[in-house]
């Protein structure tokens, strides 16, 4: 990944460029290559304390000022309420990516490199400054600027702050606000010189969280600066933690090595074979939505900034964040632990709070993550599928005798689960106003193409097993899915199907949603090859949009195609209209199925990727993107069923060749 002096010479190109740096464990450093926050979530330093529910900034950013030949040069940007200042844009030359961001500053013969990273499972990021070139000695002061606040919220009032700041040894402390943080410096030419000179910084634009005529202010405290003299080929670094921490030139100059072979070793392990650099550095952006603890779980992150564990996107990630890169063992701790969660109640919670409490309340769940084991057995063998054959029947059941508790249930007649929960838990939930954004109820498609999946995958897995009658019930139940779902979804006037069905009073939802391409893209189709077909074609011709699928025919009345305005209008257009790439994805899969040697064009509908990952969170893939013309991202800015779900079918469906 690299960017050169046109795509960061404005402040406009900068500010829309955001790199990301993690720590395998939920903490993140989070800015833009031009280090001006232009989010709340955004800071240097951002980690999750124990039993909280939600991120805290600790350190927002770094203030850089460099003087040499008798002038100062002010490398930072800052985006106030009247005036972009200072402009250290300017001097930004370029940004390279890999393994850890780097920017190079050039000042006349001056060219500093300025480099981040977050050690693995550490709680510290770390700034390392080097001066590739100088004529004579510069110094440079690097102020940090303390947030100690939750990341979905600014602070623009300083009153009751009370921030207050120590010394030891090497170590600043800074408490304020409720939290505690650290910075220490280090030089090759002994102790950085501190200077304590207490500075608000106030009126900061949060651009991008601000809505219309209402701008998002923050306050930011600095206690002082460290100040060092460097000579050409001179390092200085600067160390942010969440616990004290003081460390030798030395070690950390081994931190950075070992934090780059790290991330260098898996990348180039990855097989996924593909003559785009899409490949590589969306196989790097993965590393971020991965937990690896020792002592713990592995786990999958929903994304940046959100930093959830959900079980949809846990599963619907899976198999492209795991599997596509080779991380086998890491896939087999996650479904293990999520089985684990389901216990004896059989039923897959919809995600785990922070606490480690789990929350019950999505439908899909248990679907889903059997089609993550369905996933990892085609890949790896049917070995932990039939030793866990008893908890997986288990979760199978649960469906046909009915989970009151989500609100489905199996209808004898069809063999279709039936949704009856007045509340939505479903991928397209959400209200505003106590009104859900999309009605839905009754038969859901998706769910019971998901459904079919499952049972076709279970009978294949109790006949391994040597559970005939097992396999017999399972292929008995999705016999009759088979044959009741095109007659209860198929739409004849639309040449599509219904996005739902209730049986209870006949009506029915006629909407050209995407959930229909779940019928042909799951490994166990639910539709014959000709009606399959005529679906795909509709879905093409009426959802398809560069970056993903729309939730909604362009052409409703209530099609939204961009995320703007109040925050129920964009809140409105989540599923009114914006295009979701993990969408696409199925889109593609789906594509390949009714033309095997289409791969060529399978790319094609990747591509546009590649200069996506130029923009937004540097090599990520955003949650959704806006149904019309430019296509702006939103949502996460690093999703992980957008990006696993691309990589899974670059893997699966794009590398056959």
């Amino acid at each position: 990944m690299y960017l050169g002096k046109a795509d960061v010479n404005t402040y406009d190109k900068g500010a829309e460029r955001e790199f990301l740096v993690s720590n395998g464990a939920g903490s993140y450093g989070y800015s833009t290559v031009i280090g001006a926050n232009t989010r709340s979530e955004h800071g240097l330093l951002v980690v999750r304390p124990i039993n909280a529910k939600i991120h805290t900034v600790l350190v927002s950013k770094l203030e850089e000022t460099l003087y040499a030949r008798n002038k100062k040069y002010s490398l930072s940007t800052n985006r106030y309420k009247d005036i972009i200042f200072p402009d250290g844009f300017r001097y930004l030359q370029e940004y390279q990516g890999t393994p850890n961001p780097d920017m190079l500053f050039v000042i006349h013969s001056i060219f500093l490199k300025k480099s981040i990273f977050m050690p693995i499972n550490g709680t510290c990021t770390i700034v390392r400054y080097e001066l590739l070139e100088s004529p004579d000695t510069v110094r440079i002061d690097v102020r940090p600027l303390f947030a100690h606040r939750e990341n979905n919220a600014a602070c623009p009032e300083k009153s009751g702050s009370r921030f207050e700041c120590s010394r030891d040894g090497d170590v600043i402390n800074v408490s304020g606000r409720g939290c505690v943080s650290h910075v220490s410096y280090a030089g090759e030419k002994g102790p950085v010189q501190w200077s304590e000179k207490p500075m608000w910084f106030e009126n900061l634009v949060y651009e991008k969280d601000a809505e219309p005529d209402k701008p998002v202010l923050d306050s930011l405290w600095s206690p002082g600066y460290g100040t060092v003299e460097m000579s050409r080929g001179g390092v200085f670094y600067a160390v942010m933690s969440e616990e004290p921490a003081s460390y030798s030139i030395d070690e950390l100059e081994s931190l950075l090595y070992e934090t780059a072979e790290k991330q260098k070793s898996f990348v180039e392990g990855v097989s996924i074979n593909t003559n785009y650099s899409i490949g590589q550095d969306m196989i790097q952006s993965s590393c971020h939505l991965v937990t690896e603890n020792k002592g713990s779980a592995p786990a999958v992150f929903s994304g940046f900034p959100s930093v959830q564990r959900r079980a949809r996107d846990t599963f619907i990630a899976l198999p492209g964040l795991t599997l596509a890169t080779g991380r086998h063992q890491v896939a087999r701790g996650i479904l293990e632990s999520w089985l684990g969660y389901a216990g004896e109640s059989g039923i897959v919670p919809s995600c785990i709070n922070p606490s480690g409490d789990v929350v019950i309340g999505d439908i899909d769940s248990g679907l889903w993550f059997l089609y993550a084991v369905e996933k990892y057995t085609k890949s790896e063998g049917n070995d932990f599928a039939r030793a866990k054959f008893k908890e997986l029947s288990n979760l199978l059941e649960k469906y046909t005798e009915g989970l009151p508790e989500l609100g489905a249930v199996m209808d004898d007649g069809t063999k279709l689960l039936k949704y009856f929960n007045k509340h939505t838990n479903h991928w397209m939930s959400g209200e505003v106003d106590g009104e859900p954004l999309v009605e839905r109820r009754g038969y859901l498609v998706e769910i019971n193409a998901l459904w079919y999946d499952v049972l076709r995958f279970m009978e294949e897995i109790a006949r391994a097993s040597g559970g005939v009658s097992a396999a017999k019930k399972y292929e008995g139940i999705a016999d009759s899915v088979y044959e009741s779902f095109i007659k209860v979804f198929w739409n004849e006037e639309a040449k599509y199907l219904y996005d739902w069905v209730d049986p209870s009073d006949g009506k029915f939802d006629a909407q050209i949603r995407p959930n229909a391409i779940f019928s042909v893209s799951l490994p166990h189709p639910v539709l014959p090859d000709e009606t399959g077909k005529i679906v795909f074609a509709t879905c093409w011709n009426e959802l398809y949009t560069t970056y993903g699928l729309r939730t909604l025919d362009p052409h409703h009345e209530k099609f939204k195609g961009r995320a703007e305005g109040r925050p129920d209008q964009k809140k409105k257009a989540r599923l009114r209209g914006m295009a979701w790439p993990w969408l696409l994805a199925h889109f593609i899969t789906a594509y390949m199925r009714y033309n095997p040697d289409g791969e060529e064009m399978g790319w094609r509908f990747v591509r546009p990727f590649i200069s996506h990952l130029r923009s937004g969170c540097l090599g990520g893939v955003a949650e959704y993107f806006d149904g019309v013309m430019p296509y702006k991202p939103n949502g996460d800015a690093l999703s992980a069923v957008s990006l696993g779900e691309l990589l899974r079918v670059m893997h699966e469906d794009l590398a056959r060749r």
